[in-house]
């Protein structure tokens, strides 16, 4: 997969610091790089990105987006300013443009500039895909741009996967992360697993309309601390609501930690509280997952 490799000039300007300083902390081992043929530094965002974190360091610049994103200056403006509200229309506007969107490398612009996992996800694409699906209900849009916003969405973010800097491993936390039965709108499961990923646990990805026994299934072989279910279409069908809540019943006597999210969780969740701890954003999820770590003991892998 793709990923953000910074030049010495990149680093100086987004720590607003000399190219000579950015190469003492390569050469000192503090910011990790490797050269090239020729000699010149190179640096993987995820290192500069570990190395900010280290030493409580925050950029002050901004790195330079490409001539042809005609977005490029509201963007810088709202990363400086953290304005959410520019940066999820701007997601919304390049999701919706005609032709192949790299909105990868817009992901990954904000991940460069600080924008932390739970904002880019609960303040940018969670907003901003509402508001794309809110237009398709409204008929302002065909359903081809709604289905296509959706999965280079979702390939953008597989992309940024290798980017997430990662807390060290903890030895015994695993996670099922699945959207049960015919549910198949997977953005969010997919910004669930990568928190659970940030927080170091090992995430085991079942994805989209994954069946109940599946489920169950998975939790026999893999043992996991936690099953994180992602449920956004609310149904009216009865027999697929006794589906589901016999797959929880049976999922709480297997005894991992149940924690649902998506749309649904915000009209109906009262009535999955028997079996499960429910969050409604990645911030909440981030907060839940620290919780439970102080709650139990990590169970050897």
């Amino acid at each position: 997969m793709k990923k953000t490799i910074l030049s010495t000039a990149d680093v100086a300007r987004l720590f607003n610091v000399t190219e000579t300083t950015v190469k003492r902390w390569a050469n000192e081992g503090t910011l990790k790089c490797m050269k090239t043929p020729g000699g010149h530094r190179k640096f993987e965002m995820k290192h500069v990105v570990e190395f900010a974190q280290s030493l409580n360091f925050e950029p002050v610049g901004t790195l330079s987006l490409t001539n042809e994103d005609t977005l490029a200056e509201r963007i810088q403006v709202g990363v400086l300013s953290r304005d959410f509200t520019i940066l999820k229309n701007a997601f919304v506007e390049k999701a919706l443009a005609p032709g192949k969107k790299d909105l990868f490398s817009y992901f990954s612009y904000l991940y460069q500039h600080r924008i932390q996992l739970w904002e880019l996800f609960d303040l940018v694409i969670g907003p901003g895909m509402t508001e794309i699906g809110d237009r398709w209900a409204r008929g302002e849009l065909d359903v081809n741009a709604e289905h296509r916003a959706s999965y280079e969405t979702l390939e953008a973010l597989a992309k940024l996967q290798t980017q997430i800097s990662a807390k060290q491993r903890k030895n015994g936390f695993r996670v099922i992360c699945a959207c049960p039965g015919e549910e198949q709108h997977e953005i969010g499961l997919r910004c669930s697993s990568y928190v659970f990923e940030s927080e170091g646990w090992l995430t085991h990805y079942f994805g989209a309309r994954t069946p109940y026994e599946s489920i169950l299934n998975g939790v026999r072989t893999l043992k996991p601390t936690a099953v994180c279910l992602s449920i956004t279409t609310e149904s009216d069908d009865k027999k697929e609501i006794e589906q589901l809540h016999g797959m929880l019943k049976d999922l709480h006597d297997l005894q991992p930690n149940i924690l649902i999210g998506g749309r649904a969780v915000h009209s109906n969740g009262h009535a999955l509280l028997e079996y499960a701890s429910l969050y409604h954003s990645s911030f909440e999820l981030m907060t839940a997952i620290q919780k439970l770590e102080m709650k139990i003991e990590p169970r050897s892998n």
